[in-house]
């Protein structure tokens, strides 16, 4: 079992929680980003609802890189994706993800407010 990806419960829908916190270089994160993928592709599953945490976090330009090679791989398994602990910089790169991928992803200050827009 993953220690940074795995199953919560909101409302009794099942949310995949991804903790990224306090990533800060690239040789740190792209192994973590490449478990997430790894582990979304083997369930096996579609219309999933995750939530990744990315408090203290920073995105180097090679983890961008791989955040869209890998966000290309599994947009089509989610059907909801928020990310709770951006920055204003960090939410202006969400945009600009969204845009590039063609996905939806929301930011949140808070994990409730997060869990609570899943289930909607």
């Amino acid at each position: 079992m993953s220690q940074k990806i795995y199953p919560i419960f909101h409302k009794d829908k099942r949310i995949y929680f991804s903790d990224w916190t306090n990533l800060k270089t690239a040789e740190q994160a792209i192994p973590v980003l490449n478990e997430t993928a790894d582990y979304i592709i083997n369930l096996g599953q579609k219309n999933l609802l995750e939530i990744i945490d990315t408090k203290g976090s920073y995105a180097t330009s090679d983890t961008l890189k791989h955040l869209k090679e890998i966000n290309n791989k599994v947009k089509s398994l989610s059907k909801k994706k928020a990310i709770v602990g951006l920055s204003t910089s960090q939410r202006i790169i969400l945009n600009a993800i969204n845009v590039i991928s063609g996905t939806s992803i929301q930011g949140f200050d808070d994990l409730e407010d997060a869990k609570n827009w899943l289930v909607k």
